[in-house]
């Protein structure tokens, strides 16, 4: 099996598109806002993402974050993002974490899941990170059982709905 990790581009195509829909708009509190949109919606889109990983015509508030499609012998089956930094604001009030993914529902249950976490720890690192804090679920437990796999361990709740998470990137295995 061949895996690899790219950055969206606006040059990505149908295939990812159809990736892209079998994400639901919010599904176990990854948001995709690339669901249910029309094709041309989805290459401006591609483009948004692009300018948000620079920094370019982020929404007020937000932090540049930078998107990644996981491949599997050449076909895109999940993808995740990766903020830059995080916030006080994002981790106290929000619940949101340094990153998050999803793989479409076609491809779950393969262990592709875990391939795209460990993908993008290994990007974490490349940002910086010497550690990340994430918010899942706690009704998600596919994906708690990921974060732990890799090194995570639980360090307390988010209102009762999310644990949160502290992942040392220090042990990510390159």
């Amino acid at each position: 099996m061949n895996a690899e990790l790219k950055q969206v581009n606006i040059d990505m195509g149908e295939p990812e598109y159809k990736m892209l829909q079998g994400i639901l708009e919010v599904e176990n509190g990854f948001t995709n806002s690339a669901y249910n949109l029309s094709y041309n919606a989805y290459k401006k889109w591609l483009q948004d993402v692009d300018n948000h990983s620079r920094g370019i015509d982020l929404p007020k508030g937000w932090i540049p974050y930078t998107t990644y499609v996981l491949y599997i012998n050449r076909f895109p089956v999940g993808y995740g993002r990766i903020r830059h930094s995080s916030s006080e604001y994002l981790e106290t009030v929000i619940g949101a974490g340094n990153l998050g993914y999803g793989i479409s529902k076609e491809y779950r249950g393969k262990g592709y899941g875990n391939i795209l976490f460990k993908e993008l720890l290994k990007k974490c690192k490349d940002f910086g990170y010497k550690e990340i804090k994430l918010f899942p679920l706690k009704t998600n437990e596919a994906t708690v059982k990921i974060m732990i796999k890799n090194g995570g361990k639980i360090i307390g709740d988010f209102k009762k709905e999310k644990y949160i998470i502290s992942v040392p990137i220090a042990k990510v295995i390159l």
